[in-house]
């Protein structure tokens, strides 16, 4: 009985407080612009303060210059329109002490997008519900896939580095009305990218090295410009390259030693060593292309791989042009060809000089 009474007890407290949270969720919406930004009194400024967490780091097309990731974008922000821990309504709701959950699209929300983005893409992927303390601050952490833009640097390709950056600042709202700051836990504000570890996967072909963010002000704009205030999150990525050793570099290395073994052959052997050379020149070729299918189209820079299969490609067409020539001078006869009167005079020469 004493089991029943409980259980009672507990599903009337329930429905009450559902049912009060219906009221205050009604109470808090009447006469609520959500195009009006919270502003207590002339010249408030809201303070936004935002914290990325990286869950994925999908891809980076190097051919498009894009990076594409996963992240969750926290923002939190006060709006004394939604308060209820002061009259008249702590009166009503003063029982209710947790967050409130509400609609996202109900609020006010501060439009904050990512500036250096690549396909258009402004809005955050869900429009999850937001979270609203008792003081009137809401707390929303809506997740998004985004496609930014990062200048690939080439030169030292495949052992290279990339710096992308993610910029963020408001569409709409100057520095006279909000102001962007990084999210602040324990008094120390979080000056870099964060990670959540359990949701977290690791890129195949990229590890990231370092993530940190700062609060950008352009001096060259004003306040009531929007480029004034920006957040910026850096993803400062090295490449795995152990695909490439074992595929492209190791293979072409290989490769191009066959050229230094057409010394070896007889002289008598010429046509072995023209076809031995062309298949190693058209082997360099296929590398080349391989790379080229790789990296951006840009005339910026020349990876460093690349400039090696230039040389070895121009030593190995010297070595083809060597071979004919060997091969063409083994091949004359008396009844073939008839040695020029000079080549001949200096052929004597020689011989008298016992030089030869």
């Amino acid at each position: 009985k004493a089991l029943i009474t409980r259980l009672y007890k507990t599903c009337v407290v329930g429905i009450f407080t559902a049912n009060l949270e219906r009221e205050l969720f009604k109470d808090l919406m009447k006469g609520y612009n959500k195009n009006v930004r919270p502003m207590e009194k002339s010249g408030d400024i809201t303070k936004v303060s935002i914290k990325m967490t990286l869950t994925n780091l999908i891809s980076l097309n190097e051919k498009e210059e894009a990076l594409t990731t996963n992240v969750w974008i926290e923002m939190q922000w006060c709006d004394y329109r939604l308060r209820w821990d002061q009259p008249p309504r702590s009166a009503l709701y003063g029982n209710i002490t947790s967050s409130l959950r509400v609609p996202s699209k109900s609020i006010w929300l501060p439009d904050i997008v990512l500036e250096n983005n690549i396909d258009g893409q402004f809005e955050v992927a869900l429009y999850c519900n937001a979270l609203v303390s008792p003081d009137g601050c809401v707390y929303w952490l809506p997740p998004a896939i985004y496609h930014s833009a990062c200048a690939i640097t080439v030169n030292y390709f495949p052992f290279d580095w990339q710096n992308c950056t993610m910029v963020f600042r408001s569409q709409t709202y100057s520095a006279n009305e909000i102001e962007l700051v990084l999210t602040k836990e324990d008094d120390i504000t979080l000056e870099w990218v964060d990670i959540d570890p359990e949701a977290f996967t690791e890129n195949g072909e990229w590890v990231i090295r370092h993530r940190p963010a700062k609060k950008v002000i352009n001096t060259q704009y004003t306040k009531d410009d929007l480029e004034y205030q920006e957040l910026v999150f850096f993803l400062i990525i090295q490449r795995k390259p152990v695909f490439y050793i074992i595929n492209i570099i190791a293979p072409c290395v290989l490769f191009s030693s066959l050229g230094l073994l057409v010394y070896y052959l007889p002289a008598k052997a010429g046509g072995q060593k023209c076809t031995m050379s062309i298949v190693t020149l058209l082997g360099q070729t296929v590398f080349l292309f391989l790379i080229a299918k790789k990296v951006p189209e840009t005339s910026q820079a020349v990876p460093l791989i690349g400039k090696y299969l230039m040389f070895v490609m121009s030593v190995t067409t010297m070595v083809v042009m060597n071979s004919v020539v060997v091969l063409n001078v083994s091949l004359r006869t008396p009844n073939t060809h008839k040695m020029a009167d000079k080549v001949r005079k200096v052929r004597l020469c020689l011989n008298h000089l016992n030089i030869f």
